[in-house]
């Protein structure tokens, strides 16, 4: 998704799946197991992360720092849904008591966008594609995406989160008007003075340790 077809996506959707939109793209949470079935009490606005409860494997389940524009959808859709357990509750009487499936209304807000369709779970290929847009390296993508199981950012779980809130803050939003894949080199990375760059050249000492 581009950044001109956001504009357009979030000026036609209705207001909970342009916040489901915006956390996506911001923080790569995946739709169905991970942001439809969230609780409230896992969205911290105060410290600025969310914890994700559910997830499709083990290594997904994490807390998350949030964005400026990921707190801001976060404080809209909890003011939206003031009083009810879960994030996103479902407005009609059904037997789960959050929305279980937004394909409908996604399809819909693309056909009023006029927007080609494609499947809501890209939007997690788009937040990885601006963030390596954005400098962030492979395997620091992949933490956002809490799709590596890596021993070392397990024994290092403090820094990690740090990691990622240094990696989030690097999100090229208009990295999608051409397309950018993953392969950054390190050496593109602005990682001077951060967590990040101390990691980078800590990292063959602290694999080494982890085995």
């Amino acid at each position: 998704m581009t950044a001109s077809e956001q504009e357009r996506i979030l000026l036609h959707a209705p207001s909970y799946l342009r916040n489901v939109i915006v956390i996506m793209v911001e923080m790569g949470l995946r739709p169905y197991r991970e942001l439809l079935r969230m609780k409230q009490e896992h969205v911290d606005l105060a410290n600025e992360t969310v914890h994700v409860a559910d997830s499709k494997t083990s290594g997904g389940i994490a807390d998350m720092p949030m964005t400026g524009p990921a707190k801001q959808a976060f404080a809209a859709q909890l003011a939206e849904a003031k009083g009810a357990e879960y994030l996103l509750p479902s407005p009609r009487h059904s037997q789960r008591p959050y929305i279980s499936n937004v394909r409908k209304a996604w399809k819909a807000t693309l056909k009023r966008a006029g927007v080609e369709y494609f499947a809501l779970y890209e939007l997690r290929h788009t937040f990885a594609t601006r963030l390596s847009a954005g400098g962030v390296a492979d395997h620091f993508v992949a933490q956002a995406l809490r799709q590596d199981d890596s021993a070392v950012f397990k024994r290092y779980s403090q820094a990690k989160f740090q990691m990622l809130r240094e990696a989030l803050a690097r999100l090229e939003r208009q990295a999608n008007e051409h397309t950018v894949g993953f392969g950054t080199p390190i050496s593109h990375c602005r990682t001077s003075g951060t967590v990040l760059e101390q990691f980078e050249r800590y990292r063959p000492w602290l694999v080494h340790l982890s085995r």
